[in-house]
């Protein structure tokens, strides 16, 4: 009798469980920027979670789109989850480049569409 509870219990805590995370993964709105995609947005807020950047809380491209060229030292950021805001963010539609203005110092990153 005991150990019925218990299985029930179990199943429960594990069906809650997956429910949870499914409602973790439907609840994020944002929209996914794809290689078709045109964007010139002035970044505040920068999020990196799940591999994904996620900029002002809406908009949604993969953190791991790398430089354009090479980092002098290995203490450079080179992938564009390793940016913090603020900063403007530009890439033209149909292209592969995606543009960070810091200030006065712009740097290059090749996009990867993760929808591919």
């Amino acid at each position: 009798m005991k150990f019925t509870r218990f299985l029930i219990f179990f199943i429960v805590l594990v069906l809650i469980f997956f429910g949870i995370i499914i409602i973790e993964r439907l609840s994020d709105e944002y929209v996914l920027i794809k290689d078709e995609s045109e964007i010139n947005i002035f970044v505040k807020k920068v999020k990196y979670k799940r591999g994904m950047v996620l900029l002002n809380d809406s908009i949604s491209l993969s953190g791991n789109c790398p430089m354009l060229f090479k980092a002098k030292t290995n203490k450079n950021p080179t992938v564009l989850g390793d940016f913090s805001g603020p900063y403007r963010l530009i890439k033209k539609k149909s292209n592969d480049t995606v543009k960070i203005v810091i200030i006065y110092d712009t740097i290059y990153f090749k996009f990867i569409d993760i929808t591919k």
